[in-house]
């Protein structure tokens, strides 16, 4: 699922929980986690962070 589609789920109103994995891997530009021109807002509650020696996890609730 890419970031687009989190981002059309948080403006709907559908998404209750987000699972991020941060690897340290350069590919071309990136993608932004979350975009909304204009700006917004999105309250995220931290459930669990995990190290391992080659990536991060981190799992968020969307608080409403």
């Amino acid at each position: 699922m890419g970031a687009d589609v989190a981002r059309q789920c948080v403006e709907a109103g559908v998404l209750d929980e987000i699972l991020v994995f941060v690897a340290p891997v350069l590919l071309g530009d990136g993608v932004r986690l979350f975009d909304h021109p204009g700006g917004t807002n999105v309250r995220l509650e931290r459930l669990s962070l995990t190290h391992t020696p080659r990536a991060t996890s981190i799992w968020l609730r969307v608080v409403r």
